[in-house]
């Protein structure tokens, strides 16, 4: 019996422990990853994801993977800032949608995202530390039953009135 397993993307030999086995997002195919091919692969299907819900795609065309190489190349941006700051333009500033293109993803407009992560950051944990500070105070209210009493009756009441 076989101990090792090439790893679906970088195709090396690993020890089957190292593996895991990931399913595609369609459900229909599974591969086997070692744990840096494997959050490449995730990451790469949260881009795609992303991208073809601001868009409208079913799937990304050339001109977008084009433009992910250039921007990862050249800025070092991740799939994760890239969607960030598409998400950023597309739902926040409501940039209009005419060209799938990713051109409005440059150092200012990841400058910006950044800001805005760092300012949405901050209103939640200031919302947190306000909701720590409070106190729950327990009160225990009881609840009574009025009682109502039923006359018993039987089926023979009300067929003999005398």
């Amino acid at each position: 019996m076989k101990l090792t397993r090439k790893c679906f993307g970088c195709k090396q030999d690993f020890r089957k422990e190292e593996l895991v086995e990931y399913f595609s997002s369609s459900g229909k195919t599974s591969n086997w990853y070692c744990k840096d091919c494997l959050a490449e692969k995730q990451s790469r299907e949260r881009f795609i994801t992303k991208v073809c819900q601001i868009f409208g795609l079913q799937t990304p065309g050339p001109l977008i993977w084009t433009q992910r190489k250039h921007l990862r190349n050249t800025y070092g941006y991740t799939d994760d800032a890239i969607v960030d700051c598409l998400d950023y333009l597309y739902n926040v500033e409501k940039k209009s949608t005419l060209k799938e293109s990713l051109g409005l993803v440059a150092p200012w407009s990841m400058e910006k995202t950044k800001k805005w992560k760092a300012q949405k950051k901050n209103e939640t944990t200031g919302i947190a530390a306000a909701l720590a500070n409070t106190q729950v105070v327990e009160e225990v209210v009881t609840i009574r039953e009025h009682k109502k009493e039923r006359k018993k009756t039987s089926l023979e009441d009300g067929l003999f009135d005398d």
